[in-house]
């Protein structure tokens, strides 16, 4: 049979022996390329980007600086702006040192707004292995990032860091906020953010679709969390929940070395003339000349003692480091609010010869564990 199809082939003409062979080449191809078009293919939705980049993202052609915020950003006249920290991004997943899962999730795709969400491993375990779920059982904890309202991200690797630390030791499920960033977009931006994604959070942890809030997060026990820009949006939130309903009660606040200023010193703040101007400029630069540097958003000194009072939450944690610029005035804030008359609990927590947010630069360090510590248990407490 074999050696009749051979006489057949080489009786052929050389044109249908070519035209044969390639008819075969394509049929092997065909059988190449057609199981991957037809194997289905996963694709994650990417997150938007934490601040749209501004026009002309590539400032190498700019030369003209019309706002210097060294170390964070350079903002150029053609509106260019180079960040030159907290751009980069770590992915979610299980974290190999804490065993915390995390994920990332849109809760605003009009405006970009996103998180990244993470749960402590037993419980992590529990949601994905078949088992008997833990129901109503973690603190809930919605985290805001620093960075001067101008760089960082929850996706940023000290911050993703920090929160698997702060989780796996609290035990808690967690909310880190991806707020728009000035100057693209000033404040407000930020405020408005951080109340959309609290008021998400609570939908969420009552009835709504998102199951690690659903299913695990306590409600009855609901923190807010930040450091530096972060804790002053934490304080801000909690002021504006004293005055508008977010749909559920807030447990406490915790603000780690708050970004707290003034236009007068408090205590032993710098006197320092040039400092001073400093900070009001760069604090005029984030809100876009909106509000000044004695405004209660930045001050809250300024704010009367029977508004104060209105902060929405029983419990206050303010932490403070010895060689920061902010130490004299978070300690005074927290003095203001017990001098106040507001009924809830206050505590303060101070690490000498430390400078702003050191925990985040030096995790490994005996300090930054036992500031851990301290903020894993002030929002696992009952």
């Amino acid at each position: 049979m074999v050696s009749k199809i051979k006489r057949q082939l080489a009786s052929l003409p050389t044109l249908a022996k070519l035209a044969l062979l390639l008819l075969i080449l394509l049929l092997l191809l065909a059988a190449i390329l057609l199981p991957i078009f037809l194997i289905p293919r996963h694709r994650r939705e990417p997150l938007p980007p934490a601040t749209p980049p501004g026009p002309g993202d590539n400032c190498s052609s700019n030369s003209v600086v019309a706002f210097d915020f060294s170390p964070f950003l350079l903002q150029y006249k053609s509106g260019c702006v180079h960040r030159m920290d907290g751009t980069e991004r770590v992915p979610a997943g299980v974290d190999e040192a804490t065993g915390v899962t995390s994920k990332d999730v849109v809760i605003d795709h009009e405006s970009g707004l996103a998180a990244r969400m993470y749960l402590p491993p037993s419980t992590a375990a529990a949601d994905g292995g078949g088992g008997e779920k833990e129901k109503d059982d973690l603190p809930v904890v919605v985290f805001y990032h620093g960075g001067a309202f101008v760089i960082m991200s929850p996706f940023e690797p000290k911050y993703h860091a920090y929160l698997n630390a702060l989780v796996a030791k609290a035990r808690v499920v967690a909310v880190s906020v991806d707020y728009r960033l000035a100057p693209e977009h000033p404040l407000p931006a930020a405020y408005h953010d951080s109340w959309a994604a609290l008021s998400w959070v609570v939908r969420n942890a009552g009835d709504g679709p998102e199951p690690w809030l659903r299913d695990r997060g306590n409600l009855s026990r609901l923190f807010l969390a930040g450091d530096s820009a972060g804790a002053n949006i934490v304080h801000n939130i909690a002021m504006r929940a004293g005055n508008e309903s977010v749909g559920a009660a807030i447990t406490g606040i915790l603000l780690l070395d708050p970004y707290f200023w003034g236009k007068r010193p408090v205590g032993a703040e710098t006197t320092d003339p040039a400092t001073r101007r400093r900070y009001e400029a760069t604090w005029s630069f984030v809100c876009g000349g909106r509000y000044g540097i004695d405004d209660p958003r930045i001050d809250p000194l300024a704010i009367p003692a029977a508004e104060l009072r209105r902060l929405a939450c029983s419990r206050v944690a303010v932490t403070v480091s010895g060689m920061d610029d902010f130490d004299a005035r978070g300690k005074a804030y927290a003095a203001a609010l017990n001098g106040s008359g507001w009924g809830g609990e206050v505590v303060q927590y101070e690490t000498a010869g430390e400078r702003h947010v050191y925990f985040l630069d030096a995790p490994d360090s005996p300090k930054s564990a036992k500031e851990l510590a301290f903020a894993a248990g002030y929002l696992s407490r009952d």
